[in-house]
């Protein structure tokens, strides 16, 4: 019965949020929710609700705050008033006392702290959403311990099966009053699918098994590139809570005063990682998917430290070839091409008008080549989609989803360092490196096959192409 009350009393918060928000919404495309026209909307009323929704979200929690960073994302989604406020999401949590972090640890291995550790320092190291990370030594070596916040895993799976409950709900009024295919029935349906991958990411986030396989097998795959170090994990310490790795300390890479400080120049350190990601991406097909700057840093020696291995994402051997044509097409500017690729990966609805995601195209590669921060380029490319397409057009598979979120990622790690840099104007050489790499080391793709292909269609292109 106290679980029935605590589900019950969370799904009163997080309605009692939503109805507000959703009802403005629907009297924006019905002024008495029934009947009558859609209404005005100002920018200063979007702003203010933006305002509203970013608070509410991070009053409810680490799940609404997951998924809000990763619509941030998607420029062709929503206007900019709610993407600003979105990129703004924080954490915002508690650290565990020591007293919690002892006690958690000492239940799970059965046995005093000090019996297990020479040393454990009891202020963290770092604070996320799903843990926390603590400096401790280990037979003689420096170790980080990371652990999964207690009841963690309860709290998010009741905010998801809420969730899910009122989108479905949702849906299914949209439908009962013929307001299917509108933008508000278009916008439920994709956060639904939204929602539905943030939730599985973070179940991979909170499964600590899954999170030192793939720590142990990107360790692997990169074990010969100069370039980047993936830590250690200590296996005869890790549980299905708790996972110890070496102690690996690192300049963030986005502090470019201390990086130029040690010598370092982050332009370079930011080529250097597309570069290693172009070889998890293309060559190895296992890629780590969370490249924000608090995963990664920069050693003594200028080498690529990895952190954080909860999101790592595979890719079959016929995406990485379509990623590998579109990245070859985009080098050479053929617009195209690229969206022939797009459909035929599905990306793009077999039924949108290809005259129009050709002209889509030709806009991404316009605001692409200008100088201007990457998330204005998204938000760009997001209206002009809209404006375009209406909200329809994108049917992203599942393999493709963080590889486009690494891409932007990515981006605007160098822009930090640069306004408006690129992967493939500014990073051009790494790219050309990784492109090689997938050519020498996968077996799978029929080069001759493929790059005669290629040619083939890149001299029909030419030739057909005006004066």
């Amino acid at each position: 019965m106290t679980g029935r009350y605590q589900v019950a009393r969370r799904a009163a918060q997080v309605v009692g949020a939503a109805t507000p928000l959703i009802l403005g919404y629907w009297r924006d495309e019905r002024r008495f929710f029934f009947f009558g026209g859609a209404r005005p909307v100002t920018e200063a009323t979007h702003a203010e609700r933006a305002r509203r929704i970013r608070a509410e979200i991070e009053r409810l929690g680490v799940g609404f705050i997951k998924v809000g960073q990763v619509v941030s994302t998607r420029g062709d989604l929503l206007p900019r008033p709610y993407l600003e406020q979105l990129r703004q999401l924080q954490d915002n949590l508690t650290p565990l006392t020591f007293d919690a972090v002892q006690a958690a640890l000492e239940a799970t291995y059965g046995c005093p702290l000090a019996d297990v550790f020479e040393d454990f320092e009891p202020s963290p190291l770092a604070t996320a959403s799903i843990g926390q990370v603590h400096r401790a030594r280990y037979a003689g070596q420096p170790v980080v311990v990371k652990l999964i916040r207690p009841g963690i895993q309860r709290q998010l799976a009741v905010d998801f099966r809420i969730v899910t409950a009122l989108l479905r709900f949702l849906d299914e009024q949209l439908v009962r009053f013929r307001q299917e295919n509108s933008d508000v029935h278009v916008l439920t349906r994709l956060f639904s699918q939204i929602v539905t991958e943030v939730n599985a990411g973070l179940r991979e986030e909170m499964d600590f098994v899954f999170e030192r396989a793939n720590a142990e097998r990107l360790g692997v795959l990169l074990a010969d590139n100069p370039l980047v170090v993936v830590p250690k994990v200590i296996g005869e310490l890790c549980r299905p809570n708790i996972l110890v790795l070496e102690y690996r300390p690192g300049i963030k890479i986005s502090d470019g005063g201390a990086l130029r400080a040690a010598g370092f120049e982050p332009l370079r350190l930011v080529e250097q990682l597309v570069e290693v990601y172009l070889e998890m991406i293309l060559v190895h097909g296992v890629y780590h998917a969370d490249p924000h700057p608090g995963n990664i840093a920069v050693d003594e020696r200028g080498r690529i430290i990895l952190y954080d291995f909860g999101i790592v994402r595979t890719l079959s051997a016929r995406i990485r070839e379509g990623l590998l044509k579109m990245t070859l097409d985009g080098l050479r500017g053929d617009i195209p091409a690229i969206v022939d690729e797009l459909y035929r990966m599905g990306v793009v609805d077999p039924a949108a008008d290809r005259a129009i995601a050709l002209r889509v195209g030709e806009k991404f590669r316009e605001l692409y080549l200008r100088d201007m921060l990457t998330a204005e380029r998204i938000e760009a490319v997001g209206r002009y989609m809209r404006d375009a397409f209406g909200y329809v057009p994108l049917r992203m598979p599942k393999e493709m989803v963080y590889v486009f979120r690494v891409v932007s990622m990515l981006e605007g790690l160098g822009t930090c360092f640069k306004p408006g840099w690129n992967i493939m104007a500014d990073a051009a050489p790494a790219v050309q490196r990784g492109i090689r790499k997938m050519m020498l080391a996968n077996e799978t793709i029929k080069w001759p096959e493929f790059i005669a292909r290629w040619i083939g269609q890149w001299l029909r292109t030419l030739f057909t192409r005006p004066a």
